[in-house]
């Protein structure tokens, strides 16, 4: 029997690494970008007919591309946005104009992509077969074509220069904060790492960089130079910039968009009410309830305290308990050190995602950093449950450690994925 389309296109992924992953996909260098191009080009270069919007960074870059996003919107300007992972359905990946595909439509497009994986079979062997991420960036692209839109809004995956996203001509580059993640495949030092996300970066065309540590900043720089790419350092909006999302981390992520969209054309009243209107799930979310909840994707050491600075901003008071699930690859004891000095207890649980960390691995490191209760739920509607218990009615819970959790949480309190925001 015939794969559905979803099951087809997710067959070119790692079950474990995930969809930026395919074991048959050649390593080689030359290959890295070169087979997102040859599907390009296999497709028509859909790319060709959009201004496209590259942002890469370590944290902020799905906040900096929603505000953009919605202040294009507001300005009338037709526009796609790629992002990446996705919550709880894959078609959020691909948005136009605050929209997802419908489910027909969305599979309609994953079966004009197998053509194509034909083709650069037959005429590129040496690149092996395409990654799940290559075919839905191509799908993303293909679809803002055909449906007119303008602006392109694409997310940088993992990286910068090796990304597969980095074979498009973009006409603006935003780098987000950089911070350690991802050691592993981008290196470890902040130089490293931000030498490969600054990658994205074009001659003579602008790239918008948010304010970085010393170390970043001296890369980013370097690599401007080289490039001879117009360098625009952003800093934060003010206290009393009216924003849509909660958090001083994101007075950055706003001042990035804001400079990618004046970029644009965009004019002021537009990008004013784009900040205003910006819808992101799982990005300091709030559940109204008995007791509240509060469901974050925060899931390295830098996102947990820009998590920790806003919940002690916004608690008042009430006692705290957080639910937390962390995969395998990260730094556990960073992620929970900051957000256990504003908790009263903390539930450790795990997500759907096949990288999950277990939680007993989990909880031994929360025991040993956080002076705090700390216990283990099964999965995480028993983590959700026990959290609202031990929080009381008029406490606050706090869900974070990753974003697969988050999307679990959200499934578990019956919310749905907006299939349009505006």
């Amino acid at each position: 029997m015939r794969r559905s389309a979803l099951e087809w296109l997710l067959g070119f992924s790692d079950p474990e690494l995930g969809i930026g992953w395919n074991p048959r996909a050649s390593r080689a260098a030359r290959w890295r970008l070169g087979r997102m191009r040859a599907l390009l080009r296999s497709a028509g270069e859909p790319d060709r007919q959009l201004r496209v919007v590259l942002i890469a960074g370590t944290k902020g870059k799905g906040s900096t591309a929603a505000f953009l996003a919605a202040m294009l919107h507001t300005a009338g300007v037709r526009a796609g946005l790629f992002t990446s992972p996705h919550l709880q359905t894959y078609r959020e990946r691909v948005r136009i104009d605050g929209a997802m595909l419908g489910e027909a439509d969305f599979a309609r497009a994953i079966e004009q992509l197998r053509p194509l994986v034909s083709r650069l079979r037959r005429e590129h062997p040496a690149a092996g077969e395409p990654t799940t991420f290559e075919l839905t960036l191509l799908l993303a692209l293909r679809a803002f074509a055909e449906r007119d839109c303008a602006v392109a809004i694409v997310e940088v995956g993992l990286g910068g220069g090796l990304d597969a996203t980095n074979a498009l001509d973009a006409e603006v580059s935003v780098i987000t904060s950089i911070s350690y993640d991802h050691t592993a495949v981008l290196g470890r030092t902040l130089g490293a790492i931000a030498t490969e996300k600054a990658g994205i970066v074009r001659r003579g065309r602008p790239a918008i960089v948010a304010v970085q540590r010393p170390a970043a900043a001296r890369a980013i720089e370097r690599i401007c130079r080289e490039n001879a790419a117009i360098c625009r350092l952003v800093r934060p909006l003010g206290v009393h910039a009216d924003l849509a999302l909660p958090g001083d981390h994101q007075r950055q992520n706003a001042a990035l968009a804001i400079a990618a969209a004046r970029a644009l054309g965009i004019d002021e009243p537009a990008i004013a009410n784009g900040l205003r209107t910006t819808t992101w799930p799982a990005r300091f979310e709030r559940v109204r309830g008995h007791p509240p909840i509060v469901l974050d994707g925060a899931h390295n050491g830098a996102s947990a305290e820009a998590l920790a600075r806003t919940l002690r901003q916004e608690r008042g008071g009430r006692r705290l308990v957080l639910v937390i699930g962390i995969n395998r690859d990260k730094d556990a004891r960073a992620v929970i050190k900051p957000l256990a000095r504003v908790s009263a207890a903390v539930i450790v649980t795990r997500s759907s995602s096949p990288r999950a960390a277990d939680p007993i691995d989990v909880a031994r490191v929360a025991a040993r950093v956080a002076r705090i209760p700390v216990t283990t739920a099964a999965d995480p509607p028993a983590a959700l449950g026990a959290a609202r218990r031990t929080a009381g009615p008029d406490g606050l819970v706090c869900v974070a450690g990753s974003l697969a959790l988050a999307a679990d949480a959200r499934t578990t309190l019956g919310l749905v994925p907006s299939e349009r925001w505006w």
